[in-house]
């Protein structure tokens, strides 16, 4: 088999599609596992207690976001790069807690370890049914 020019280029191009992809790394995911969603009773009737297991991979970036109430937070492992409407981050270690009032921008929050991922959980009380995610 005899090859031209064309063939040579579309090989050479194959060959550096395939070195390009494999150079480059793959986007970096998080996740948000719901664990748990209870109805609340009493003077707090029509709400909802939430549980969230959050995982936020090394190098994935944090997106603008608020939730529909407060947040309570707890670092399980890695150490999480935090912060609110903003502001400079702060480092939260494992075993750290961190809080965002109601209604507040989630401007930053991501693995403060560009190797490691980090894990957290996130308590939150919300109106029944409600996303525990939203828009900033």
């Amino acid at each position: 088999m005899k090859l031209n020019r064309r063939m040579l280029f579309g090989f050479a191009a194959t060959l550096l599609a395939v070195f390009r992809a494999k150079a480059q790394p793959a986007l970096a995911k998080s996740s948000a596992k719901e664990i748990a969603r209870h109805a609340l009773s009493g003077p707090q009737q029509g709400m909802e207690a939430v549980l969230v297991d959050v995982t936020s991979a090394a190098g994935a970036p944090s997106h603008l976001h608020r939730h529909p109430s407060f947040v309570l937070g707890y670092v399980l492992d890695g150490e999480l790069k935090f912060a609110i409407n903003n502001a400079a981050p702060q480092v939260i270690p494992r075993g750290g807690t961190f809080f965002e009032p109601a209604g507040a921008v989630h401007s930053t929050g991501e693995s403060a370890e560009p190797a490691q991922p980090v894990r957290f959980l996130a308590f939150l009380v919300v109106p029944t049914g409600s996303p525990i995610v939203l828009p900033a």
